[in-house]
C-alpha cells in the first residue's frame, strides 16, 4: 500500500539546463533524448524554430527553447542535445544546452509558480520544485507551443524532403 501511494505522490522529469537554469518536463511526454545534429533550415518559419532533423526517416521540427524564453543565443556545442517531446499527437524537438537526469520529484514539493512570472513566459511553467539541491522549473509541454504553431509545426512534420 505505501508503494501505491509513493508513486502517487512523485513525478518522474527529465532535467535540463538552459542558460544555467535547471528545467524539467515529465518524463512521459519525453519520446528520446537524442544528440545535436545538423538541423535542416526553413524559410518563413518562426525564429525560434531552428528548422527540422530527419529522425528515422521521420520529420521532426526543432524548437530552440533559448529563444523561445527569450535567451541570448550562445555557441551550440557537443554537450548540446535535443529532446524530442510529445505534445498531443504533435512530436518536436527542443535543444537545450545540457541533459541533467531523470529525477523523481515529490509532489509536495511543486509550488504554483509565483504571480510575478504570470507573464508571457510564465505561460510555459506549470509550477516549481524546491528540492534539496536547487530550485527546478517545471514546464508544461502542452503551452510551449500555441494551437496555431502546433498546426504550423503539423505541416512541417507532413511536408516531404
Amino acid at each position: 500500500m505505501d508503494q501505491v501511494k509513493k508513486t502517487v505522490e512523485e513525478i518522474q522529469v527529465a532535467v535540463f539546463m538552459l542558460n544555467n537554469t535547471y528545467y524539467g518536463v515529465p518524463i512521459l511526454q519525453v519520446k528520446e533524448i537524442v544528440k545535436m545534429t545538423e538541423i535542416t533550415k526553413l524559410p518563413n518559419t518562426p525564429d525560434f524554430v531552428q528548422g527540422i532533423v530527419n529522425l528515422r526517416g521521420e520529420i521532426i521540427p526543432i524548437i530552440d527553447m533559448r529563444r523561445r524564453f527569450g535567451l541570448p543565443d550562445i555557441e551550440i556545442n557537443e554537450n548540446w542535445k535535443i529532446l524530442i517531446l510529445k505534445s498531443g499527437e504533435v512530436l518536436f524537438g527542443v535543444m537545450v544546452d545540457q541533459i541533467s537526469e531523470v529525477e523523481k520529484i515529490p509532489t509536495s514539493l511543486i509550488e504554483n509558480p509565483p504571480k510575478i512570472v504570470a507573464g508571457v513566459n510564465g505561460k510555459f511553467i506549470s509550477g516549481i520544485a524546491k528540492t534539496e539541491n536547487r530550485l527546478l522549473i517545471l514546464l508544461d509541454v502542452e503551452r510551449i507551443l500555441s494551437d496555431e504553431e502546433i498546426e504550423m509545426l503539423q505541416g512541417i512534420e507532413e511536408t516531404e524532403l
